[in-house]
């Protein structure tokens, strides 16, 4: 057991070296558990094991930010040998994802619809190239894939066809309204409510709120779409989720928190500096937007309560309380 030393820091920590000496000098395996498993995320079914990680890890945040690669599943990396110890959701044995209540993914099928997902959200400047436009034609997809029956033909073949097609924009208007809340910043306040009593979420100041109204492009939207696609793979969700819709909303919602962190990011540089002119936030800035915006989702967030709330999309929009309800 490691327990920080009196500045909040790990004792076995080499600052000079910028690395762990239980590590370096015993191994992997003597790693306590929460180091060992720490920032891997791991979601274990009958198709094998897929890891994804907590960008709240500073080197996970940069390489999401820095790589000038497309995001892309990567099978057995070197980092992560078959041989390891994976502890995370364990969905071996169980029902397959939700598409709708009454409608199982197979399993090929949700592989398809994961790399759909990836894809369509890491996609390079084009049109509306923000996260948000993104998620409208995730969304239309979404309602595409749930409106199969089996007088449609295979199910794979429907969730292949998603790539190849084009949804009208009153489609995905009619799709997006029932996440439209979520992009939001009363939102977050909801979200904040599923952090359990003891812990401490991130307020929302006036400040912050204001820098949330005029965020623009502040933040560069190549930031928000890798960090969102990056959330679509290896996802919980797919087997505590109600089907597609909640996915989707999960995945709206970790755009939500990453741009009010990014709010917050520029209201603090603000005060710092006592000004109030804003500027994009450089490559450093955006590391820490994504590490807070995953100790939020990942680290603070109980999931069940979070799930919870999404899950009414299946069934209607998104609704918010009033503020102050």
């Amino acid at each position: 057991m490691l327990l920080p030393d009196a500045t909040g820091h790990c004792p076995f920590h080499d600052r000079e070296a910028h690395r762990c000496r239980v590590h370096s000098e015993h191994g992997e395996t003597m790693l306590p558990s929460s180091c060992f498993h720490f920032p891997r995320r791991a979601l274990v079914d009958d198709r094998g094991v897929f890891v994804n990680l907590s960008h709240f890890c500073p080197t996970a945040a940069t390489l999401l930010l820095r790589s000038p690669d497309r995001l892309a599943v990567v099978e057995s990396p070197g980092a992560f040998p078959g041989a390891r110890e994976y502890d995370g959701l364990d969905g071996r044995e169980a029902w397959p994802p939700l598409v709708r209540a009454d409608l199982l993914f197979d399993l090929p099928s949700y592989t398809r619809w994961e790399g759909f997902l990836l894809s369509a959200l890491d996609q390079p400047a084009a049109g509306d190239a923000s996260v948000w436009g993104q998620l409208r034609l995730v969304a239309a997809a979404a309602e595409h894939l749930r409106a199969w029956t089996p007088e449609d033909g295979p199910l794979h073949a429907r969730v292949g066809g998603l790539e190849r097609r084009t949804p009208s924009d009153d489609e995905c208007d009619r799709a997006w309204g029932r996440y439209a809340p979520l992009a939001d910043i009363e939102a977050y306040e909801r979200v904040r409510r599923c952090v359990p009593d003891g812990l401490r979420p991130p307020a929302v100041s006036a400040d912050v709120r204001r820098r949330w109204r005029a965020l623009g492009g502040q933040l560069p939207m190549r930031v928000a779409r890798r960090y969102v696609a990056a959330k679509a793979f290896a996802a919980w969700a797919a087997y505590d989720a109600f089907g597609v819709r909640t996915m989707v909303a999960e995945l709206a919602v970790a755009a939500l928190v990453l741009h009010v962190e990014a709010a917050r990011r520029l209201a603090d540089a603000s005060a710092a500096a006592g000004s109030a002119a804003g500027r994009a936030l450089d490559d450093a800035a955006c590391i820490e937007v994504v590490r807070a915006a995953d100790w939020l989702l990942m680290h603070l967030v109980d999931r069940s309560a979070l799930l919870e709330w999404l899950g009414q999309v299946e069934q209607r929009p998104i609704d918010l309380p009033a503020p102050g309800a």
